[in-house]
């Protein structure tokens, strides 16, 4: 079962651009039926013009990375599943408006250390 449409995960930016890894997919599929509540996504797919217009890294460009709106008790529960189902790396916004969660599965590079977590301002 998919519960993500390719709408949901296409790029924001007006372009239309959708590519999503089925890995990925698949992960975040089974990570969704565990969690057994939507998953409100804030952002999939980025294409590489909208990157660099906001000044984001290139991680959503590949099709392994989504930010998830969640907060307090449920971002907690949600990063338990994370780690289970394989996520390796892990960003987290708890604090101001616009709460969130950033998991994606990337491979570990030299200029990417994998499994890691930080922080957003």
């Amino acid at each position: 079962m998919n519960y993500f449409s390719e709408n949901e995960l296409r790029c924001k930016c007006g372009c239309g651009e959708y590519y999503f890894n089925s890995g990925t997919l698949t992960r975040l599929n089974k990570l969704r039926i565990e969690y057994n509540k939507p998953i409100p996504i804030s952002s999939g797919f980025r294409c590489e013009s909208y990157n660099i217009q906001k000044g984001y890294t290139q991680t959503h460009a590949s099709g392994q990375a989504v930010d998830i709106l969640i907060s307090r008790k449920e971002s907690y529960r949600l990063l338990k599943l994370a780690f289970l189902y394989g996520f390796t790396g892990i960003g987290i916004k708890q604090h101001g408006e616009n709460r969130f969660i950033h998991l994606d599965d990337l491979p570990e590079l030299e200029t990417r250390p994998r499994p890691t977590i930080w922080s957003y301002k």
